[in-house]
């Protein structure tokens, strides 16, 4: 980190600095900070104000004010103050409501010598906003001066309103009036910017969090700073940084010319030409940096400062980029009211252009990043941090909500994200921030003066575009932007990706502004949600399209281009959908779009999961055409066709031949001799030190293979299971190494997806065990598992255990979009076979949850049957049918297949929101009931517990079984499903709720989820609950009443100590997961 100075220096390092500095200059107050410079350093420049106006030599004084004259004049400014106010007040707190001048400094210091708080008043304000401060702080008095009086009226009148007084500097000043406040008192008060969650609070600032907690840096002559923060919104920290150091600071003259980029030139040059002291810094917001790269000269004038400060708000990453490259030394700079200044990307400019990324001080007992969803950490501001005016967290943390995502290899260097608070939450339960995307569409085009999206309780998001001009039509708007939110949906997140369809053009009058907006500049989101809502609806209603119905004959190019126009890209009509990329949102608008076109009856509705159902374009037309025909045999499930295609791809990937077997390459997936890449040559670049390592290697290996070292692959290692399997091997002092291949785009991403899923589940962090646990970006895939050649060399010639624990979790696919799940199982047990390591398969009891058997045997199943009839049950069912022929072909245990059962929370009460037996619990709180479902037993199995037995068995020898099966569930039939409801009803840590039959508890639901503001992620199982709970089939909702366990567990219990002391589950544990339910499940 580049050494810092008084412009950049966080409050992290100013303590740092002070622990080395014992002899550094504090004062325990702004006013001793002010009188102590007037003392010792009278003539040195402290502060000034830009102006436009022509002045005369005498009239310099008044916009440059040296120590001494601030000094005072502002005993001076008391002293007039005191004329003013009642000699007997009933608040000392009172407001200042001013445009940022020298009469704002000079008010708030008189005002402080005269012992009072000042609360600092943004002049965006509104009345009740004004209204609501100073009653919430017992204000009686405002100063207000000329350009912002108007912005008082309408207050109260038990407020009064004084116009700030004239201070003639040649008056003499009365030290009688001099009334300092102690350490403990506050310096004044800001407050937050009352955006869309309401009125603005207030925030004091104490003597020591402004100046106190400051680093004085020794020596003189340092560069002045230029702001064009305004003194109510940031600008005194500014200002007291400066002042610690001797230095000086100008600022914008506010209310003598509008804000823009040729002013804030003319502002600067004016302050280096009156100026003693070179102008080097630049302290801005981004707007301020956006009109300085597009005016003439602005980009120049940036170039000659030393430092370009930024803050307040995320600079949209083009300016930041171009201006960086244009040679400027940008840095961003981050803090709070309630922290101070926390960091900066001060560094090395010449050889480090990464300016978004913020550098933290490397001390845990200062801040810490606590990984949060999509790899993205929360900033923790720990309660060692020398300025915490606010803590959220019983150790006197205080948890920021912003989110950041981690360098991909600078260590502790952080770009801002998002806010944690301010998201968008689909229907579904996911999350992000609109805020980067929104700027990003604003700058691709000159045709847009606002956009902003939309989206929560939501199956997907939109856009609404404000065009920069009556003049332009929506065609042009939206041709200009969708290339552009094209790119950007190619490089997001599926959830996060906007559809041109979604594109919607609001009409705005030449000179109206379209959205409301804080004093920070941030859009007030509810009031334009509330004042948009009709444009908002039309997206997401029938009308909004413009579609005509199809002939049939037309059906096929139809349904073709209903996928176009939501994927902006063709689809093969004859390949499975899910793996050409089709995600769950992209179905739902496609599902509408086909609606509206290709069905002959308006009243006409398809099936939910359609899309995934037929699974190709040629599939869907078929259907299509019967619906449109009148044919009443739509909905016969096609299990015949399916049955036959699990016996293909269990036959496909079943034949483990000598081609199949030994060729995990060591060159990479194009290693062949027409990828005209990987020549003779790069095979014999490797030294001969390292073939000697190797056949060292391989030489232990064939002498001793018991001697090598435990070596476990493991994949899944961030789902629910998988995750808790780590947190045991890694613990586990028999085991060297634990190898986790993931899909991630890198290491370092890779081993932040890691950390995450630990620190979600509350187990210990990934950093302290980082030489053990190696993360390994992969694509499954591929025959070389996606893995460098290093990798796959290390991990091929060093691993023992092999536990594949990945699976795709999708209830809503069909068998044929699980085959590249299959094909990574057929690759990880080659894999096995070339290291000569055991390959544990996890699977699930749902591959043999349709077996008439009773019990269920641990054995391999021979018939499709067997298998539930979801894609994920039949493709698990095939994936084990692979295991068995690979151990017929090694004629070895090679594999052993490990049957989980239904998992629920861990020992902290930590389940998946994702899943359907949390979900349930959680519809209490909009049924207001929760279902009694006859016959059920809780036969769940702790997830700590089964990741223990899947250990167990995978240190196991299996040598006496040609195809070993293990169920690892929990086969009590205690306590009943009854029990846990009059559990947690008796609990109190949830809402009231009744208990009902199942039927009427469905209907409830499909009630409460009917409204159109429904936002309950429930909803993605209302067709799964139908099927089972519906009146329809009640009947059929019933269990068999169960007295023993359905499926055996003799050979698990033979091998793991788990499953053979497995206990019923406790009341205990099953409120703890009622209460995590209730906290992390939003209704």
């Amino acid at each position: 980190m580049a050494d810092a100075n008084y412009f950049t220096c966080t409050l992290g390092e100013a303590a740092r600095l002070k622990r080395k500095d014992d002899k550094a200059k504090t004062w325990t107050t702004v006013l001793d900070l002010i009188d102590d410079q007037a003392e010792k350093n009278p003539d040195a420049p402290a502060l000034g104000f830009a102006t436009f106006t022509h002045l005369k030599s005498t009239q310099v004084f008044r916009h440059l004010l040296t120590f001494r004259h601030l000094s005072d004049t502002s005993k001076h400014a008391a002293q007039i103050l005191s004329t003013h106010l009642p000699k007997e007040p009933k608040s000392l707190k009172i407001g200042l409501l001013s445009s940022s001048s020298t009469e704002f400094v000079l008010t708030w210091l008189g005002l402080m010598r005269l012992g009072y708080t000042v609360l600092l008043l943004a002049p965006q304000l509104a009345p009740p906003a004004v209204q609501h401060l100073c009653e919430t702080l017992d204000v009686r008095h405002i100063f207000v001066d000329d350009i912002y009086e108007y912005r008082a009226r309408g207050l109260s009148s038990d407020i009064e309103i004084i116009r700030i007084p004239s201070y003639k500097d040649e008056s003499p000043a009365d030290d009688n009036l001099e009334q300092t406040p102690g350490v403990s008192e506050t310096a004044y008060i800001c407050h937050t910017s009352g955006t869309s969650s309401g009125l603005p609070k207030p925030i004091p600032q104490t003597q020591f969090g402004v100046m106190g907690a400051l680093y004085s840096f020794p020596g003189t002559n340092k560069p002045a700073t230029f702001s064009t923060t305004p003194l109510y919104h940031g600008g005194f920290p500014d200002c007291l940084r400066a002042w610690t150091s001797g230095a000086s600071i100008w600022f914008f003259p506010e209310g003598q010319a509008p804000i823009t980029g040729a002013n804030i030139i003319r502002a600067i040059e004016f302050a280096r030409v009156h100026s003693p002291i070179p102008v080097k810094y630049f302290s801005s917001v981004p707007y301020v940096l956006q009109m300085l790269s597009e005016e003439y000269g602005g980009i120049e004038i940036l170039q000659t400062m030393d430092l370009v400060g930024v803050g307040g708000a995320a600079l949209l990453p083009a300016i930041g980029d171009r201006l960086v490259d244009e040679g400027v030394n940008l840095l961003s700079r981050m803090g709070s009211a309630e922290c101070g200044f926390l960091m900066s990307s001060h560094r090395d400019y010449a050889n480090d252009k990464d300016w978004q990324f913020l550098r933290a001080i490397d001390d845990p007992k200062l801040m810490e990043f606590e990984p949060r969803e999509n790899d993205l950490s929360e900033l923790v501001v720990k309660p060692g941090w020398p300025f915490l005016i606010k803590t959220n967290r019983e150790d006197g943390s205080y948890a920021t909500s912003d989110l950041f995502e981690p360098h991909p290899s600078i260590l502790n260097a952080w770009r801002y994200h998002s806010r944690a608070d301010a998201q968008i939450t689909l229907a579904n339960g996911k999350k992000f921030d609109p805020s980067p995307i929104e700027g990003s569409i604003l700058t691709s085009t000159k045709l847009l003066q606002d956009v902003l999206i939309f989206g929560s309780g939501r199956d997907y998001a939109g856009v609404l575009l404000f065009p920069s001009s009556s003049d332009i039509s929506a065609d042009e708007v939206i041709d200009s932007v969708w290339p552009h939110i094209d790119k950007l949906n190619a490089d997001s997140q599926t959830h996060t990706r906007i559809n041109r369809t979604m594109l919607v053009v609001v009409p705005v009058k030449d000179g109206q502004k379209p959205l409301e907006k804080s004093s920070k500049g941030t859009i007030l989101r509810r009031q334009a949600e509330e004042k948009y809502s009709d444009e908002i609806e039309g997206a997401y209603s029938n009308t909004s399209f413009s579609t005509t119905k199809v002939s049939e004959g037309g059906i096929q190019k139809a349904v073709q281009d209903c996928f176009e126009k939501v994927l902006s890209r063709q689809v093969e009509p004859d390949q499975d959908l899910y793996r050409q990329g089709v995600d769950s949102i992209s179905c739902i608008q496609i599902r509408k779009l086909l609606e509206q076109t290709c069905l002959s009856s308006e009243d006409a509705r398809l099936p939910l999961n359609i899309i995934y159902d037929q699974g190709t374009v040629n599939s869907l037309v078929k259907y299509l055409e019967r619906a449109n025909s009148g044919d009443n045999e739509l909905n016969i499930d096609p299990d015949e066709s399916e049955l036959k295609l699990m016996q293909a791809l269990a036959e496909k990937y079943s034949n483990f031949d000598r081609a199949s077997h030994g060729t995990l390459s060591m060159h990479g997936p194009g290693a062949s001799s027409s990828s005209g890449v990987k020549s003779q040559a790069r095979q014999n670049r490797a030294s001969l030190d390292e073939r000697k390592q190797l056949a060292q290697m391989a030489m232990k290996i064939v002498q001793d293979p018991n001697d090598r070292p435990t070596r476990v692959v493991l994949t899944g290692a961030t789902g629910f299971l998988g995750v808790h399997i780590l947190h045991l091997l890694r613990e586990d002092p028999k085991v060297d190494r634990v190898y986790c291949l993931l899909r991630a785009d890198g290491p370092f991403a890779a081993q932040k997806r890691v950390s995450e899923a630990l620190f979600q589940k509350f187990l210990p962090p990934l950093e302290s065990r980082q030489d053990k646990v190696v993360c390994l970006p992969c694509d499954l895939t591929q025959s070389d598992l996606g893995l460098s050649e290093a990798q796959l060399r290390e991990v091929s010639t060093s691993a023992t255990k092999i536990i594949h624990s990945a699976w795709a979790v999708n209830f809503s696919l069909r068998l044929n979009s699980f085959e590249d799940q299959i094909s990574s199982t057929r690759n990880l047990i080659n894999l096995a076979a070339e290291a000569d390591a055991q390959f544990i398969f996890v699977s699930s009891i749902a591959a043999v949850s349709d077996s008439t058997s009773r019990p269920v045997p641990e054995t391999l199943s021979q018939n499709p049957k067997e298998a539930s009839p979801l894609g994920y049950s039949r493709s698990k069912w095939v994936a084990e049918q692979v295991c068995a022929a690979a151990n017929k072909k090694h004629e070895s245990p090679l594999t052993s297949i490990v049957r989980v059962g239904q998992l629920c929370s861990n020992e902290a009460g930590i389940w998946n929101t994702t899943e359907a037996y949390p979900l349930l619990l959680s519809t209490s709180k909009i049924t207001g009931c929760l279902p009694d479902l006859a016959n059920e037993v809780l036969n769940w199995l702790p997830v700590e517990q089964a990741a223990q037995a899947v250990v167990e068995i995978a240190f196991t020898n299996s040598e006496g079984s040609e195809m070993p099966v293990y169920h690892v569930l929990n086969p009590h039939t205690t306590p009943s499903w009854k029990d846990m409801l009059d559990w947690l009803a008796a609990s109190n840590e949830g809402p009231e709720f009744e208990i009902v039959s199942s039927s009427e508890w469905f209907e409830r639901l499909e009630k409460a989820l009917s409204d159109d503001s429904a936002n309950h992620p429930s909803q993605a199982l209302l067709g799964l609950w139908k099927r089972s709970y519906s009146k329809d089939n009640e009947n059929g909702s019933a269990r068999e009443d169960q007295e023993t366990s359905l499926f055996d567990v003799a050979e698990a219990q033979k091998v793991s100590a788990s499953i053979r002391d497995l206990k019923p589950l406790t009341r205990e544990r099953l409120v703890k997961t009622w209460k995590w339910v209730n906290k992390n499940i939003k209704a």
